[in-house]
């Protein structure tokens, strides 16, 4: 499913306002129903360039606060099973409970949970809408930056296969800083939420 999204927005490529649109919907549609965010960050950035950071930002931030909404206010008994038997699940609940805003950041930067589920998760934390959506849009920043820049990378590569040389090399000291950063992130958030333990 995810491949063939991404070969239609790509098929875009000679409409870029019709590959904008598919963006924002399949941004919108994917928070809810899992399609991975970064592969679509990459199709962003090869379709539209850096143009595709604020309509991946803005759009992942919604489907992400529609999914807290649906879980907060139509979906609570349905996931209650589930996160029974989940005890991860459980942890990130309690710790959300605990942290704050601060948490979410944390997972939204690396996550050992996959982002379509913390996003139900949130909603039945006591966390408030404002400060979910400001943390949400905060941490997706880096992960989207990233993926599309690296889109862009390879757009601009196809384009001008001169300058190709030096986008493969910022492109691999981005990803190593990246790595780095990620692992340092997922440790920080397991750190934290191992700090409410659920059994």
């Amino acid at each position: 499913m995810t491949t063939n999204l991404i070969e239609f927005i790509l098929g875009l490529r000679d409409s870029p306002l019709g590959g904008a649109g598919a963006l924002i919907i399949a941004f919108v549609v994917g928070s809810l129903i899992f399609v991975p965010r970064p592969p679509l960050c990459l199709a962003g950035g090869l379709l539209l360039g850096f143009a595709a950071v604020p309509i991946a930002a803005v759009s992942a931030t919604t489907g992400a606060v529609l999914g807290f909404l649906m879980s907060r206010h139509l979906l609570r008994s349905h996931f209650a099973p589930a996160i029974a038997r989940r005890p991860a699940w459980r942890a990130a609940i309690e710790a959300t409970n605990h942290e704050g805003w601060r948490l979410i950041v944390l997972l939204r930067l690396a996550s050992p949970i996959p982002g379509t589920v913390a996003n139900y998760l949130f909603g039945l934390t006591r966390i408030g809408l404002w400060p979910y959506t400001a943390a949400t849009f905060l941490g997706q920043l880096p992960q989207i930056f990233v993926f599309v820049y690296m889109g862009a990378v390879g757009r601009s590569a196809l384009e001008d296969l001169s300058g190709s040389a030096v986008s493969v090399a910022l492109l691999t000291l981005g990803l190593g800083l990246t790595v780095f950063a990620v692992a340092l992130v997922v440790r920080r958030a397991r750190s934290l939420l191992a700090k409410y333990p659920t059994a």
